[in-house]
């Protein structure tokens, strides 16, 4: 089976890490979205942010929601700041009715393109 997720990485500015999520994280993408998530929190030189853009994250399980937090205490261990920008209302309303939103830095619409 192949993962229902595309990523793209970018590092528009020094010391920010971009990863852009399309797709579905569910199950069967969560190799891919763990893979992408470790890159951004481990390259070299270290991120001071990495911000997680779900703008084109159609659909998001527990299982991808797990990838998330689990990346977002390895970065906060790390001393990076880990957010999400323009996630979709099904993540948006996942985040609620698990109680995890307040453990996200969530960016609205726009904020994203003026750090770049």
């Amino acid at each position: 089976m192949h993962p229902v997720i595309r990523v793209t990485h970018r590092s528009p500015t020094p010391g920010l890490r971009v990863v852009q999520l399309a797709g579905e994280a569910d199950p069967g993408s969560t190799e891919t979205l763990r893979a992408a998530l470790d890159k951004a929190l481990s390259r070299l030189p270290a991120p001071h942010t990495v911000v997680v853009d779900c703008s084109g994250l159609e659909f998001c399980t527990t299982a991808g929601l797990n990838e998330l937090l689990t990346a977002r205490e390895r970065a906060a261990a790390d001393g990076i700041a880990f957010r999400l920008s323009e996630p979709q209302e099904q993540l948006e309303q996942l985040l609620r009715v698990t109680g995890t939103h307040p453990l996200f830095d969530i960016e609205p619409a726009g904020l994203l393109e003026s750090m770049t």
